[in-house]
């Protein structure tokens, strides 16, 4: 059986976090530029959309085929099956507040990114106005959200203590859309200081690189 993974990704997407992670724990993967909103698309998004319905960045296929799918669940995955540093002990508070914050941002910032983003998918309305009103709203609710999030940092060099986890790295992409740096250095600098120390993490600089330069 092959030990390589295949990782559907597009720049500046969620996918970074995810090549991130998979590099820091030296797995094999292929990566398969798919991203629906380049022009032309990414030369694999007809397979992403046979893999997943939906053409969602990142899908993951792992080496024994099975489909993985929604950037928190991969992550936490991955370090379930490949164990390492960037996951606080079983059964601490940190793990626990690791896993209660990703999941906050997925369900509360990274779905209004989406909704930001696309905003026709989210009203009948088909004049610009109402879709703006739409985008506007996402927007503010995705600041909204970091707000909540950068109020649950203690002031320490990275979310949850001393060492980068799995949350940093998952944070310090999302944090990049839609100027929301901006938001958080204006409003919670420690919080943005402590992004900007993943950024320049070894492991993350040159995924980093290649995805927000």
């Amino acid at each position: 059986m092959t030990t390589r993974y295949t990782l559907y990704t597009g720049q500046r997407s969620g996918a970074a976090s995810v090549e991130v992670l998979m590099g820091a724990l030296g797995l094999d993967v292929e990566l398969r530029e798919a991203a629906p909103w380049t022009d032309p698309v990414g030369p694999y998004y007809e397979e992403l959309k046979t893999v997943n319905p939906l053409a969602q960045l990142p899908t993951l296929v792992t080496p024994g085929g099975e489909v993985l799918t929604e950037s928190v669940a991969v992550l936490w995955t991955l370090l379930e099956r490949h164990p390492g540093d960037w996951l606080p002990a079983p059964s601490t508070r940190e793990r626990a507040a690791c896993l209660r914050w990703m999941q906050f941002a997925a369900s509360t910032i990274y779905t209004a990114v989406g909704i930001a983003d696309y905003p026709e998918r989210w009203t009948t309305a088909t004049d610009d106005a109402s879709r703006a009103a739409v985008r506007d709203g996402a927007v503010a609710r995705m600041a909204l959200g970091w707000d909540i999030v950068a109020g649950a940092h203690s002031g320490s060099r990275f979310f949850l203590g001393e060492r980068p986890c799995v949350c940093d790295i998952y944070f310090a992409n999302l944090s990049r859309w839609w100027k929301m740096r901006e938001h958080l250095r204006a409003r919670h600098p420690a919080f943005c200081d402590a992004m900007q120390r993943v950024d320049s993490l070894p492991e993350v600089a040159p995924v980093w690189q290649r995805h927000w330069s």
